[in-house]
């Protein structure tokens, strides 16, 4: 059940820790039935139950005026309270940690859940055997009556009056842990999967930061050129490479890092890197940015978008002399049971050359795509009718909750 790499023995990362009560950390921090998550419960809860049988015991020797009953009476019922609360556990732990085929190790766990219930009432019976005698002792001891056995209405009481302590015999014998127990291989696959997508997105933000410092250099060497040609196109690229970092940057610095994003988050910085590509560039860019007002705020992964605007650039517009357009539009596609949401970045522009396909940033799109989404996403690329290149991204389509 636990991942092999990672030992019963060792704390779970938090997105991995499952517990019966969110605010005990002190023994959910490790594995279900592991030996640390079994004593450190049963340390938690034993305190308890020694605690009330030191109440308990106090009691009878205040009753009873005797010191020594009330020691054999809070020994007997604190060590019903321990049975009570670390036999399901520990036995669980036992049946863990011999490493047993998976579909055995879940039938005993359950099993060792059940005999720790059946030690617990065993045990907590021989205490209110000894507490008894005593009372007895001293003639205060009490007897049902036999006939009311017969009375169904009797049974029928009795067995409704059973259930509430049945529950919390479940509950205090470690039941509830088996929750946590049975879905901590799904809680690994997630982990695994976020893991596998921050990676993606640490390969993309490396990518990207390879990327800013030509961008940035070929920027200020056109600014140089400009300030001696044409100083107000000069400030204008100035001012549009501001906007463009001021749009860009925060999304690096954001506490959650670039995991999170919406579809106008992504379409801004596009909008911003154009716009600065046009005060460079002239009036060889022509640009359209279709964006329906209600996909703005829809989840949208982080600097896949301006990737391909990016190729657009380089490979499109760039190579060929006079004007070229870049279309950005985003739309949702498929019947209403199965949607997805499409964005398209499209040049009219040098085309499609052999490789353009293969590149690094495509490459880590496609691996991004497939951490996220697995098979439900794609990129498409292919020539576009006229000339130039349309790329496509085809995810599943989310809504914020």
């Amino acid at each position: 059940m636990t991942e092999p790499s990672h030992p019963l023995n060792r704390r779970l990362p938090p997105d991995v820790v499952a517990g019966e009560s969110a605010f005990i950390q002190f023994y959910q921090q490790y594995a279900a039935f592991s030996w640390p998550w079994a004593w450190r419960r049963t340390l938690v809860f034993g305190l308890l139950g020694l605690l009330a049988a030191a109440l308990f015991g106090a009691s009878h020797g205040l009753h009873a005026r005797d010191v020594g009953e009330a020691i054999i009476v809070t020994l007997a019922s604190g060590t019903a309270n321990l049975f009570l609360v670390g036999a399901g556990p520990m036995l669980g732990a036992l049946v863990r940690h011999r490493a047993w085929p998976l579909r055995l190790e879940r039938t005993l766990i359950v099993a060792a859940v059940i005999v720790g219930m059946v030690l617990a009432v065993v045990t907590d019976f021989w205490a209110s055997g000894v507490h008894d005698d005593f009372m007895a002792a001293h003639g205060s001891a009490s007897k049902d009556s036999d006939a009311s056995a017969s009375d169904q209405h009797s049974v029928m009481r009795r067995s409704l009056d059973l259930a509430p302590d049945l529950l919390l015999l479940f509950v205090a014998s470690g039941g509830l842990a088996l929750q946590g127990y049975f879905t901590e291989k799904k809680r690994w696959a997630e982990h695994r999967r976020r893991l596998e997508l921050e990676g993606a997105d640490l390969r993309l933000t490396l990518l990207q930061a390879q990327v800013e410092p030509h961008f940035l250099f070929n920027t200020l060497a056109s600014v140089r050129s400009l300030v001696a040609t044409d100083p107000q196109r000069a400030a204008r690229t100035i001012d549009a490479l501001a906007q463009h970092l001021r749009t860009t940057l925060p999304k690096f610095r954001a506490e959650t890092g670039v995991a999170q994003s919406t579809l106008g988050e992504q379409f801004a910085i596009c909008a911003s890197y154009l716009a600065l590509m046009k005060e460079r560039v002239g009036e060889r860019l022509r640009i359209e940015i279709t964006l329906p007002a209600e996909l703005s705020d829809l989840p949208f992964p982080p600097l896949l978008l301006i990737s391909l605007v990016e190729n657009a650039i380089k490979h499109g517009v760039e190579p060929k002399p006079g004007v070229t357009h870049v279309w950005l539009a985003a739309r949702i596609a498929g019947e209403r049971t199965v949607q997805r949401l499409e964005v398209s970045v499209e040049d009219d522009g040098a085309g499609l050359r052999l490789g353009m396909g293969e590149g690094t940033g495509l490459t880590n799109i496609r691996a991004q795509l497939r951490t996220r989404y697995d098979s439900a996403a794609s990129l498409e690329l292919f020539e576009r009718d006229g000339g130039g290149v349309v790329a496509r991204l085809i995810v599943p389509l989310e809504r914020r909750p």
